[in-house]
């Protein structure tokens, strides 16, 4: 099941003006589902926008403690955060670029460690 979100929220996480919201829902560069005069956007599709360079939200310039790092051969740091609503923030180098359920993260540790070699270090050391 998709989780749906409020262009309100859309403006928060991404850092974005709300009129510049708008706009892109209206010409498709995010996609939206309308029901009457309320739009609802898929959050997988703000994350994809993050991920792809998006503005980070002003509410997460810093990125908490980490509750584990993963550190890839090519040097970026990917940092998973506690996060409030039961959800973890992911961080790369210091920038928040997602928030995923925490079902999500076994399939994301795949990801980051296929094919390359990876230290991971626990919070606080």
């Amino acid at each position: 099941m998709d989780i749906m979100i409020s262009p309100d929220k859309a403006v928060e996480l991404l850092g974005l003006r709300p009129r510049t919201i708008r706009a892109w829902l209206q010409s498709g560069k995010l996609s939206g589902i309308k029901l009457g005069p309320i739009w609802r956007i898929r959050k997988e599709d703000i994350d994809r926008l993050l991920l792809a360079g998006g503005a980070p939200s002003p509410k997460l310039n810093r990125i908490p403690e980490p509750l584990f790092r993963l550190v890839l051969e090519d040097g970026r740091a990917v940092s998973v955060v506690d996060s409030t609503e039961g959800l973890l923030v992911v961080a790369v180098n210091g920038k928040y670029r997602a928030t995923i359920q925490p079902t999500e993260l076994l399939d994301l540790l795949r990801a980051l460690i296929r094919g390359g070699k990876v230290t991971a270090e626990l919070a606080g050391g």
